[in-house]
């Protein structure tokens, strides 16, 4: 019995698929095998996460960096205001810090920041 010329090209597509789904498992990251007590791991670093921040280490770093981006705090008490707090510095890098995704378009529009904050 012979093949005709789709019996051939299903055989060539069976071997391509074969070969296909073969690099695909080679390539496959092992599973990540996670703790079971992480619920309970998570929570503990939540729940020490100001021991975690006061750190000498970790507070240095952070006071490093604020000094960086912060020139200078004034705050101003008015009577029927309440406290204002004026922080001078650099706008787009602390948007850029606390907005990550963003950063980017942060400093693309720094001019622009420092024009409407008044710099």
């Amino acid at each position: 019995m012979t093949e005709g010329p789709a019996g051939s090209r299903s055989n060539e597509v069976d071997a391509e698929l074969k070969q296909m789904v073969a690099a695909r498992e080679a390539i496959a990251p092992a599973p990540v095998d996670l703790p079971e007590d992480l619920p309970a791991l998570y929570r503990n670093f939540v729940d020490d996460l100001v021991s975690t921040l006061s750190e000498e280490e970790v507070a240095g770093r952070a006071s490093d960096e604020l000094h960086r981006l912060v020139d200078r705090v004034v705050v101003r008490h008015e009577a029927k205001v309440g406290h204002t707090v004026e922080i001078l510095g650099e706008l787009a890098s602390m948007l850029g810090a606390a907005d990550s995704k963003n950063a980017a378009i942060y400093e693309a529009a720094a001019c622009s920041l420092k024009l409407v904050a008044g710099a």
